[in-house]
């Protein structure tokens, strides 16, 4: 009998991260589970059905929600940061709510791979804990997310840390290895709007890496069709400061455009935390500016050298974590990563049966 699992996530929204996530979740489900079906909650449910082969529900849609919820064997929250309330706790209750509908229904709750946090609101960590302490179990990307977990009063749920999914995140037709057309003198930067960006350090950043003979591309993440996404806007803004040293925009329409182009990168620049875990997954030399928890603790976990994300940027200083690491691929941690999935998937197959 088919065992049909519903994914909920921010997908949908054009965010090359999210959607990886997303592809890597149904990836590494379909390759470890036999006879299910997979159903994402999307705000594009035509668009994810068609890309992963996979059945697509509008997000937005309560009375759909019910529908599969009544035929379902098990809902996942996750990955991604979805129950944090630093612009507003709507995310934290619209995600929790689907937890508690879920099960409401009698529908068996998880979290997968999700990064927890921040939480800065008393009605955000009150949802939290309400809605996760009835699920079977809990999964998280980082040690800090599990830490923050265990303050939360979360410690009676089993609670398990793995690697985020896009690390384990196959693509027979990404360059990589001896097939990879490699640039090795290309830095990427996936950059994206946030106060206190130092975008006149950016500025001379580029035009430093393009005087010593790099070439510089900017890889925005958050793209729509009429280019107007946030992270392109920025990318617009950028150029029009450099004027006549303005650099190459790629527009990565899908997840796996964007790890074609850091694949074949000699060294990413990210704000984007999924730039970052795309660059680790295939061995790119990274950096990271900061500017969210998320990033400093990936960052820190994988010894990726950390600049700062607001107005103490210097130019200098990334210029030199590019000359001293650029080129350098390694082969990453795949077997550690891997090795931390097992618990959670046989505990997903022991709940399916």
């Amino acid at each position: 009998m088919t065992r049909k699992i519903l994914l909920s996530g921010y997908y949908g929204f054009n965010n090359a991260g999210d959607e990886a996530v997303l592809a890597a979740l149904v990836q590494l489900l379909r390759r470890n589970l036999s006879d299910i079906e997979i159903v994402a909650l999307s705000a594009a449910p035509n668009e994810t059905a068609e890309r992963l082969n996979i059945r697509g529900i509008d997000r937005w849609n309560g009375a759909v929600l019910k529908k599969e919820l009544d035929r379902a064997a098990l809902f996942c929250s996750g990955g991604g940061s979805l129950l944090q309330d630093v612009t507003s706790v709507r995310s934290v209750y619209f995600y929790t709510s689907q937890i508690m509908q879920a099960r409401r229904h009698n529908v068996p709750a998880i979290v997968l791979a999700q990064g927890l946090g921040p939480l800065k609101t008393a009605p955000g960590r009150w949802l939290v804990k309400k809605a996760l302490k009835q699920c079977r179990f809990l999964s998280w990307r980082d040690a800090d997310s599990c830490a923050l977990a265990g303050k939360l009063g979360l410690g009676s749920v089993p609670n398990y840390q793995v690697c985020d999914p896009v690390l384990l995140w196959e693509q027979s037709d990404v360059a990589d290895g001896p097939r990879a057309e490699i640039y090795s003198n290309r830095v990427v930067m996936a950059l994206r709007p946030w106060p206190g960006l130092a975008c006149d350090e950016i500025v001379r950043l580029v035009r430093h890496l393009s005087a010593a003979g790099r070439e510089v591309i900017f890889l925005p993440f958050y793209c729509k069709a009429d280019g107007s996404g946030e992270d392109e806007k920025l990318a617009a803004e950028l150029n029009e400061r450099l004027g006549s040293d303005a650099v190459e925009v790629r527009h990565p329409h899908t997840p796996e455009e964007a790890m074609q182009e850091i694949a074949c990168a000699g060294f990413l620049l990210g704000m984007r935390l999924h730039s970052l875990i795309m660059a680790a997954a295939r061995g790119v030399p990274s950096a990271a500016i900061s500017y969210d928890p998320k990033v400093t603790a990936f960052a820190q976990a994988e010894g990726i050298p950390l600049l700062d994300g607001g107005v103490k940027f210097q130019a200098e200083a990334a210029a030199e974590a590019v000359a001293a690491n650029i080129g350098k691929r390694s082969s990453g941690r795949k077997e550690a990563w891997q090795t931390a999935w097992q618990p959670v998937l046989a505990e997903i197959e022991k709940i399916l049966r």
